[in-house]
């Protein structure tokens, strides 16, 4: 069975909230679900754990954090019924007069939930790839192997694929030796222990 972490929906707000205070530009769905990707892979393959938690998914567009998208499209939606949603929207500013709603930090973010090790990944994240648009970050993240593998293995009548952890490690120069390793044994444990 694949590798599988617990989404941590405060973690996943916090990092959200810090990307959206940065100013990216053009900071829509696209852009969050990307960087908030790419953040959660730079971390894992250096230190054999995501900062979301989030199961990630190949589409059209490319790799997605699935529940965090969820939660975006309900706080798009005004859905505020979800307390996930409405959480999400009382420390945002949803700027609706793009095509593709854009992002602003209206609250700080919670410090307590993010590491050191993951401030450092999403400011570099946001340094390498904030100033991409979408067509940019289409083809980098179309590239990716972890990326590839889902899709191409997918069955024809889906439009989208589960991605595997393992494979986020395959071709990456910031892969740390034994990260993948550690990931993988935090992982046997936790099925372990929660069988019993």
């Amino acid at each position: 069975m694949p590798v599988q972490f617990e989404f941590d929906f405060e973690k996943s707000k916090a990092a959200f909230v810090y990307l959206a205070s940065k100013e990216v530009p053009g900071f829509d769905t696209y852009k969050v679900c990307k960087l908030l990707f790419l953040a959660d892979k730079y971390h894992l393959v250096k230190y054999g754990r995501p900062i979301t938690g989030d199961r990630y998914c190949a589409l059209p567009y490319g790799p997605i954090p699935s529940t965090i998208l969820d939660i975006i499209e309900k706080v798009i939606a005004g859905r505020i019924d979800d307390p996930h949603a409405a959480s999400l929207s009382g420390a945002l500013e949803l700027d609706r007069r793009y095509q593709n709603p854009r992002f602003k930090a209206k609250a700080a973010f919670d410090a307590r939930k993010l590491s050191q090790s993951d401030l450092m990944a999403l400011d570099h994240v946001v340094a390498q790839f904030g100033h991409m648009e979408f067509a940019e970050l289409k083809a980098i993240t179309h590239e990716m192997v972890a990326y590839k593998k889902a899709w191409h293995e997918k069955p024809e009548d889906r439009n989208a694929a589960d991605m595997n952890f393992e494979e986020f490690f395959e071709e990456d120069s910031d892969a740390v030796a034994g990260a993948k390793e550690e990931m993988l044994e935090d992982d046997l444990l936790r099925k372990t222990f929660s069988a019993r």
